[in-house]
């Protein structure tokens, strides 16, 4: 099992709002340690390119990332690359098993656990996973440099992953359901100026096809259920996330009518010593939003944990 770490802050979740608490915790003075099992930078890695965080006009999510890990380290913050499976509420403080059965103790928590790729659920879907079928156009596009490629969905990460797989594909299918591309409008004219994209709005995905790889897709019309095949070899389906909220509900926290995790002004939940902040509570996606949310975390953390000091 190992020693027992005691911190005064666990962050569970080491995306930008993961991050953004854990350098301002270190900072601040509270041994604090962020906890993620898979890619440090969360969805954030996904975008090829961005442009409206401030400071850098133009940077990698994978580059952002990587600097946004350096200043975690050097503001005094750990970080444990575990996943947390389970949290009790134990007195004044919080018991936390990792998925490798480590335990570690803590004073407050930030989850920032963010959200899982949310899937269609159509006819060859599920079975084509890896095979053609993919839901990270940043991860995966590479693999299918000069090939039919569809995507789908119409949102902001929808657009920024279409206006990656656009310079690797031979000819990009961008299949939204709505009646047009909710994105920034920058974004969606760089996109229709791209001589190798065809917009189908108003179309929802019905079928994916292939036997052993993908080979088409099937749509059909929303509106007069008109249908269409396309011959594709991969489909990137960036329909949004279901936030990951397992732990919270395990810890009585409130879950708004979305799915989401409540928290008020100060990212408190309704568990004392229990913060949220980024996608895992829903509203504006963004990294700068989610890195805004994360400090707000933190600082309030710090605040209930020297008023524990006061309580004893």
């Amino acid at each position: 099992m190992g020693n027992v770490m005691e911190y005064d802050l666990a962050i569970i979740g080491g995306g930008p709002a993961g991050m953004s608490a854990a350098i301002y915790a270190g900072r601040l003075g509270m041994k604090t340690a962020v906890f993620e099992s898979k890619l440090l930078g969360g969805n954030m890695c996904i975008a090829h390119v961005i442009e409206n965080y401030p400071g850098f006009e133009r940077i990698s999510g994978m580059e952002l990332a990587e600097k946004m890990k350096a200043q975690v380290t050097k503001a005094g913050a750990e970080i444990i690359e575990e996943g947390i499976v389970e949290v009790r509420k134990m007195n004044s403080e919080f018991d936390m098993t990792t998925d490798r059965r480590k335990t570690h103790k803590a004073k407050a928590i930030i989850l920032a656990t963010g959200g899982e790729y949310r899937k269609l659920g159509i006819e060859g879907e599920e079975m084509l996973i890896g095979r053609g079928v993919s839901y990270c156009p940043n991860c995966d596009g590479p693999l299918f440099k000069g090939k039919n490629i569809a995507i789908i969905g119409g949102g902001h990460h929808a657009v920024y992953g279409a206006l990656y797989l656009a310079g690797l594909a031979k000819n990009l299918y961008i299949i939204n359901a709505k009646k047009e591309l909710q994105a920034e409008e920058v974004m969606v004219k760089q996109l229709n100026e791209m001589k190798n994209c065809q917009i189908f709005n108003g179309y929802a995905a019905t079928e994916i096809v292939g036997k052993d790889l993908v080979e088409k897709i099937r749509i059909q019309e929303v509106e007069n259920s008109a249908t269409k095949e396309i011959a594709v070899e991969g489909i990137f389906i960036c329909i949004g996330e279901i936030p990951l909220v397992t732990l919270a509900r395990s810890l009585g926290v409130g879950i708004d009518s979305k799915g989401c995790v409540s928290v008020d002004q100060n990212s408190s939940t309704n568990v004392p010593g229990v913060f949220a902040a980024g996608d895992v509570t829903g509203g504006v996606r963004q990294i700068i939003a989610a890195a805004g949310a994360g400090a707000v975390a933190s600082i309030n953390a710090l605040r209930y944990v020297q008023s524990l000091k006061y309580k004893k």
